[in-house]
């Protein structure tokens, strides 16, 4: 069975949370409840569970503090987030790259056990029912194994390829000097898979799709299939794709004024419900906003202002239309985490209230 930890401060929201999952028929066990982030790191170090359900707003160590926690110590454990309506938008963009699923309260139980089920999918492509953290008995050994571990994910994120790949090598003689079972093929699979969790996670931050790391190797499976039998294989490979990944990003960076409206037009079809504006597109395309904003207009003949609002709206008059979630969470869904903001906006689109919609309003009159 995998292990789940529960994190909440809330006991009701708890006990909502085991209320709505068959955990015997899907092989899981809660493992732990606890009521706040930093009890739950306590736990994870004791108990090394496979899941953690956790809301974001707690005493101490809140959701946002968590999340960074568990990437930069238990990058393997898969994580479900809770939360509240007022923070649902800004926080399913700060967990974009680690969580399996982001969940709003009140929990929809369907949501819930499909999030689960994705979580119990990964964990059994992985087919190594533990974590790294076993791997070394030595405190001292695990420390400096993590120190490595951390240096790695942030020379990735400064694109420093040669203190990558300086980090890796000095990592693989540690290996050896330090762990026994260095050659076991299951030991460095996973050590493997830890450190692909991070460039997985590096890349959905640059927007940058995985095929760019499997599908060039002839790979046609994802990462967690792949098995290697030494440390030196593992760390070849891991120089080989972080340094590919750090050359796409430089690429991307470098190619900024040749930018394709299509490119963004895309982004933002991906993107508008999150909270984004002219300013975050343009430092995603690494231009100046007056730059972006001249280009798309002259490509297009709509301000890229008014083409993300025109997503969000069109976006929201065919989940109104459809009739079957509540006003309030299209509000979310459309990136308008203020209700009444929404409504007017929506009125001033389309001529009418999106309430008026629903009851059959008249024609649009768009503005």
């Amino acid at each position: 069975m995998y292990k789940v930890i529960i994190i909440d401060d809330e006991p009701w929201s708890r006990e909502v949370v085991k209320s709505l999952v068959a955990w015997d028929t899907m092989q899981l066990t809660v493992a732990a409840e606890v009521e706040s982030g930093t009890e739950g790191l306590q736990r994870m170090e004791e108990i090394q569970p496979h899941i953690v359900i956790t809301d974001m707003r707690m005493p101490g160590l809140d959701g946002v503090e968590l999340l960074q926690q568990m990437q930069a110590r238990f990058p393997s454990m898969k994580l479900i987030v809770m939360s509240g309506y007022n923070d649902f938008v800004y926080l399913r963009q700060a967990i974009r790259s680690r969580a399996v699923e982001y969940l709003l309260k009140p929990i929809n139980p369907d949501d819930l056990n499909a999030a689960l089920a994705r979580s119990i999918q990964e964990l059994d492509q992985l087919q190594t029912p533990w974590n790294t953290t076993h791997v070394f008995t030595d405190k001292t050994v695990l420390d400096r194994y993590l120190t490595y571990r951390r240096q790695v994910s942030e020379q990735l994120h400064d694109l420093d390829g040669a203190s990558v790949l300086g980090s890796f090598g000095k990592l693989e003689q540690f290996l050896r000097d330090k762990l026994p079972s260095v050659h076991d093929g299951a030991i460095v699979t996973q050590i493997a898979h830890e450190f692909i969790v991070i460039l997985e996670a590096f890349m959905a931050d640059n927007d940058i799709a995985l095929k760019h790391l499997w599908g060039d190797s002839g790979d046609n499976e994802r990462s967690t299939t792949l098995v290697w039998n030494s440390v030196t294989e593992v760390f070849e490979y891991l120089g080989r794709y972080y340094t590919n990944i750090i050359e796409a990003v430089e690429e991307m960076r470098k190619n900024r004024n040749r930018l394709k409206v299509s490119d963004v037009q895309s982004y933002i079809d991906r993107h508008f419900q999150d909270a984004i504006s002219l300013e975050t597109v343009a430092q995603r395309f690494f231009i100046s906003k007056e730059h972006l904003s001249r280009v798309f207009k002259a490509d297009t003949g709509e301000n890229l202002s008014d083409y993300i609002l025109r997503k969000r709206m069109e976006k929201a008059r065919e989940l109104i239309a459809e009739g079957r979630q509540e006003i309030k969470h299209i509000a979310l869904m459309t990136g308008y985490p203020d209700l009444a903001y929404f409504y007017k906006v929506f009125k001033k689109y389309y001529g009418l209230t999106p309430g008026e919609l629903r009851k059959g309003g008249g024609p649009f009159s768009h503005q």
